[in-house]
């Protein structure tokens, strides 16, 4: 059958605005107009050349009038029909737009893209101060200089606030615009030589013989194809230049010639490429362990699609279990994703898997560069690596022929997406898992309540590993009240008794953990005189003193919003009084204690400061390991996952402060953090202990992570969520509206609180919601813009999710989209 129309998505279309447009297909784009093809599409009145993803092909359709696709992208990118499907569910769950949710699954170096440039008519009289306002003519002037300049270009050097002037002065004719496609990166690629004369040919001319009208002159000519013909494989040209001693020249002559070809060559940037392969050593499981990996593998090869928790205490061994598993599913000719919470624990999960599975390993995380990234994904759709490890987006990876998502640690805030599409990684791999009749496996010693809660409905296979493996015991753990360490006099971070168990365990060659979940120097500074915190002049927060490089005497506030860095100031900016006191301590303050305290101590610090480079996660963990370092203290970069078999002092400061954070998920989270942390001593042979230093030493939830009684605190925890009616027992939809006038964005909130009240109302009487608000966020102000919030509790379904869905489409259209509104579903923080 000849399909005449086509569905369409553009990509760049809002939400409110996204949705499927018939056009018409050129006969000869036929054959390459099918569903998953991106093609060019003009759009809107002005024709706009927009990128769009083709969804469907049809023989007919309701509208009378077409306009015609353009032109098709490069087939280096498609969409197969599950990620067609994924698309569509990631659109339906989470109120994206095609575009958010194409970006999300494929790398961005993958796509077309259309890049707008402008220049100066050469139809038009330059205008004067007495035509054009003076800020238009500093543009016009500023495009003049550079003859054409494009706008992703203008908008960095000008801000964003010059598309509305572009756009008046091409409406005035004084500026031309026109559109350019860009077609995706095709990866890097080498140029290769071979001979390409029959070597009887090449073996005259190298003796310098005449031979089919081809006589080499030089003898550096005839070094190279000496060269060439001596290799067993083709050559790049530096390999040439080292063994003939030459220069480009003789290489570029052979060419022109005809007495040698080129071939290109794609090169795979892969970082993890060295890493050592030692094979599929057999791994030495327990009677618990085998029997766990008996349960997992009848679920993976039962041919239907399957959700299963692995529960273990840390250090049971979980990661052999699911190393056995990947071992069958890849004997079986199935792929595996895992997916791992933090790039810190990337260097040790890949050293593991790259070392049993060598180059079948793919590593998808954001530490990488774009083109690191973009050859993963190539060598994963093409079938070259059928083991993917990687964060949250790594869970979108083309694998062929899916066994089985693996989430470890899955509990992690960092699985939920933060921006558009605000989807979590575990929705994701139920889909994919549907599709593919594969297992989705979450593994956790501290699992959500809400994973948790399936497992015990049934919804989940519960799988339980209660011992820790071999000869390790769980640390010995002690909760130190930091309130009599004030009574004596003792202001520093570092309790007495965990300074002298930190002395005895460097002294024994022993090494130590320490965490501290807030970096900088000091937490803020405040007047003494007036009593305000120096704010961030662009957010609504308290800004961090951070100390510089290299030393503790000087230091500049930073902002851990916006980002935003200044000079500590020698006064006031309220009352301009010089008593400035600085209050609280992070990981910088530690530091430096410990120096002081153990001066021969090598201390690593690792927290968002210290890790800016690609490799410094795996640079400062390899150096722990091999005990380069004493003490490692970070944030909680170094609390899950790592396995350091030397390590038998951990020691956590400030364990109360998370509990008291405006979240239902505040005990969750602290029990979760402190159960992991603890976990990381006396994972060897030698006996571990836990110091834990609180404020708070009657706190229940210390004292169940204390004895690591995960089922005990379930139950706890899961009674007052029932009671008070938040998740698993209900959904959140947290909605924020943004705008950087807050004037503007209060009277668009109570116009926006009018719509939601009408539609629950009336048309949507029949869904149940509770809301909350509308009120200011608990950081008022972002980066110069303001935001206003409700809460609303529900139950997520096909009308709960059309509510919401109309709501925005209504408000959106009644803004004209100034105001930015967001829905996340079951966010991460409130």
């Amino acid at each position: 059958m000849i399909f005449v129309f086509a569905g369409v998505c553009l990509l760049d279309n809002p939400y409110s605005i996204d949705g499927i447009y018939d056009y018409e297909i050129p006969p000869h784009l036929a054959e390459e107009v099918v569903p998953g093809a991106f093609v060019t599409v003009p759009f809107g009145i002005s024709n706009r050349r927009l990128i769009g993803l083709v969804v469907e092909v049809r023989d007919q359709s309701k509208y009378k009038e077409h306009k015609l696709i353009e032109a098709v992208c490069p087939d280096t990118l498609s969409l197969s029909e599950e990620m067609l499907g994924l698309c569509d569910f990631m659109k339906y769950r989470t109120l994206c737009a095609t575009g958010d949710a194409v970006r999300a699954m494929v790398p961005a170096s993958a796509l077309s893209r259309l890049v707008v440039y402008y220049s100066v008519s050469p139809d038009h009289t330059p205008p004067t101060s007495d035509d054009l306002r003076s800020s238009d003519l500093f543009v016009y002037q500023h495009i003049a200089k550079k003859r054409e300049a494009s706008l992703t270009d203008l908008r960095r050097e000008l801000g964003y606030g010059v598309e509305s002037t572009l756009r008046q002065l091409t409406k005035q004719g004084y500026l031309t615009r026109r559109v350019e496609l860009k077609e995706p990166s095709a990866g890097l690629c080498e140029t290769l030589w071979s001979p390409a004369l029959s070597p009887d040919t090449c073996e005259a001319l190298i003796a310098g013989r005449e031979c089919n009208g081809i006589k080499l002159s030089s003898q550096k000519q005839r070094d190279v194809l000496r060269v060439l013909c001596e290799s067993d494989e083709p050559l790049p040209a530096l390999s040439i230049k080292e063994q003939a001693h030459v220069t480009d020249a003789p290489i570029k002559s052979l060419s022109e010639k005809g007495v040698i070809a080129s071939q290109k060559r794609r090169i795979d940037r892969n970082p993890y490429a060295s890493a050592r392969f030692v094979g599929q050593t057999p791994i030495a499981l327990s009677d618990e362990q085998a029997s766990a990996l008996e349960t997992l593998s009848s679920l993976a090869f039962s041919g239907e699609a399957k959700a299963a928790l692995l529960y273990g205490v840390t250090g049971s061994g979980k990661t052999s279990v699911m190393t056995s598993l990947i071992d069958r599913l890849l004997e079986e000719g199935k792929g595996v994703i895992l997916l791992l919470p933090e790039i810190a624990l990337t260097p040790q999960s890949v050293s593991i898997f790259c070392a049993r599975y060598g180059n079948r390993v793919a590593v998808i995380h954001s530490g990488l560069s774009s083109g690191e990234r973009y050859d993963a994904y190539c060598r994963i759709r093409d079938g070259g690596a059928d083991v993917v490890i990687g964060t949250r987006s790594a869970v979108f990876a083309p694998v062929k022929n899916l066994g089985a998502i693996i989430i470890d640690e899955e509990q992690e805030h960092t699985y939920k997406s933060d921006q558009n599409p605000k989807y979590h990684a575990r929705d994701i791999a139920r889909y994919r898992c549907a599709h593919h009749k594969a297992l989705m496996l979450l593994a956790s010693a501290t699992p959500s309540l809400e994973s948790y809660r399936k497992a015990e409905e049934g919804i989940y296979t519960l799988v339980k590993l209660t011992k820790r493996y071999g000869n390790a015991k769980l640390p010995r753990v002690e909760v130190v009240d930091m309130r009599r360490e004030s009574a004596i006099g003792n202001l520093s971070p570092i309790g007495s008794h965990f300074a002298e168990e930190l002395c005895r365990v460097t002294a024994s060659g022993e090494q130590s953990v320490l965490f501290l979940n807030r970096r900088g120097y000091n937490h803020f500074v405040s007047c003494r005189s007036c009593g305000e915190a120096i704010l961030c002049p662009s957010c609504s927060v308290a800004m961090t003193y951070h100390t510089r490089r290299g030393t503790y005497a000087d230091g500049d506030l930073v902002c851990h919003w916006c980002g935003r860095r200044q000079s500590l100031p020698r006064v006031c900016p309220s009352c301009k009084s010089e008593h400035l006191s600085r209050t609280g301590y992070g990981t910088q303050r530690v530091e430096e204690e410990l120096s002081g305290l153990l001066p021969q101590a090598r201390v690593l610090r690792m927290d968002a400061d210290t890790t800016t480079t690609k490799t410094a996660y795996d640079d400062m963990l390899t150096s722990f390991r091999r005990h380069e370092a004493d003490i490692l203290l970070g944030t909680q970069m170094v609390t899950k996952g790592h396995d350091f078999p030397d390590v038998t002092l951990v020691g956590v400061l400030l364990a109360d402060a998370s509990l008291y954070l405006d979240d239902y998920r505040a005990s969750e989270r602290t029990f979760a953090m402190l159960t992991q942390v603890i976990g990381r001593a006396g994972r060897g042979d030698k006996p571990g202990l836990a110091i834990v230093q609180t404020n708070n030493p009657d706190s229940e939830i210390i004292r169940l992570a204390k004895e690591q009684d995960y089922e005990s605190f379930y139950k706890r925890e899961i009674k007052l969520r029932k009671l008070l009616v938040f998740p698993p027992f209900c959904d959140i939809a947290l909605l924020t509206l943004t705008h950087h006038s807050e004037s503007e964005l209060l009277q668009a909130t109570a116009a926006f609180e009018r719509s939601f009240r009408e539609l629950a109302e009336g048309e949507f009487s029949d869904v149940a919601l509770v809301s909350f608000g509308p009120f200011e966020a608990p950081v008022y102000r972002v980066d110069n813009k303001y935001r206003m919030r409700m809460v609303v509790k529900c139950k997520l379904n096909r009308r709960t999710l059309e509510f919401f869905s109309r709501l925005v489409c209504l408000f959106s259209d009644k803004t004209a989209r100034r105001i930015s509104v967001s829905v996340d579903f079951n966010p991460t923080n409130l």
